[in-house]
């Protein structure tokens, strides 16, 4: 896929400004982000193969069978290992996305080396992780006092894995720019979020509708839609979904990020008047 003019992500847009610019990025660099991204496919299928067979427990139910415990011991340890696989997936998938766009915003002509971002990957993923700790801890306390401060939090800290990567900034400085990005800006950040994982879940629809089909297949007792081999294959194809669709989020919410960041500093007015500067030093030169 060809290269076309770098999108300048750093301006003052609207809702609908950094909706148009999500699809217009996502477009151009998708196909690089999920090239890299594509070596992630055998931990899902891993992750798949580890998860307990949900469909046959409908299928003993549908017949009236009730066994002392839903899952053996096997099963219940393989789910403990499928679930922070899918975990490191979206991890990897979210810090892939947002260093490439940290690397795209600061390339001339749009085009970023899949070998720098995983360098840069690997140098965030420690302290990404502690940040993610402390989010998870923050939106877990909100959630348990009304479940409503739990999303307000979320929001308001839903960019410290992007000021993280992008600024000089450490873990803790990282989560209270965060919450100065969306300070003035939680309702369209709530909506844009809202939006976007709306739309979002409903492409994974598509990538999760063999697993609708074994959950009604086995309910009506066909015992092959509750068979292990299905079971595997319908899981294999709703996780790999996930790293088809999951990381168009991550580059929607970047963009809006970006928008944030241009609100508070003003870099794209820098950056013009930079350009007009440079313009007429050259014209002064020609003379």
């Amino acid at each position: 896929m060809k290269q076309t003019e770098k999108i300048k992500l750093f301006g003052d847009r609207d809702f609908g400004g950094n909706f148009d610019m999500s699809m217009g990025f996502i477009k151009q660099n998708y196909v690089h982000i999920f090239k890299a991204l594509c070596y992630l496919t055998p931990l899902a299928i891993l992750a798949a193969f580890l998860m307990p067979n949900l469909f046959q427990t409908y299928y003993n139910m549908s017949l009236n069978r009730t066994p002392d415990t839903f899952y053996s011991e096997g099963e219940i340890l393989g789910m403990l290992f499928a679930y922070p696989l899918l975990m490191i997936i979206i991890f990897c998938i979210a810090l892939y996305t947002i260093s490439y766009m940290a690397l795209y915003v600061k390339s001339e002509d749009g085009k970023v080396n899949s070998k720098d971002v995983w360098n840069k990957v690997k140098k965030a993923a420690l302290p990404v992780l502690g940040a993610s700790i402390l989010y998870g801890i923050a939106v877990s306390i909100g959630t348990m006092l009304c479940f409503i401060p739990g999303i307000i939090v979320s929001i308001y800290l839903i960019f410290y894995a992007y000021v993280y990567i992008n600024e000089d900034l450490g873990i803790i400085d990282s989560l209270k720019y965060s919450i100065t990005l969306v300070q003035h800006n939680w309702w369209v950040t709530f909506g844009f979020y809202l939006v976007t994982s709306i739309i979002m879940s409903m492409i994974s629809v598509i990538f999760a509708i063999p697993s609708y089909v074994g959950m009604i297949g086995s309910s009506l007792q066909v015992e092959f839609l509750a068979s292990s081999i299905f079971f595997i294959i319908a899981m294999m194809i709703a996780f790999v979904g996930y790293i088809f669709v999951t990381p168009c989020l991550f580059m929607a919410l970047g963009v809006m990020y970006y928008s944030h960041v241009n609100k508070i500093e003003g870099i794209d007015m820098q950056t013009e008047i930079d350009s007009i500067g440079a313009n007429n030093d050259t014209q002064h030169n020609s003379y």
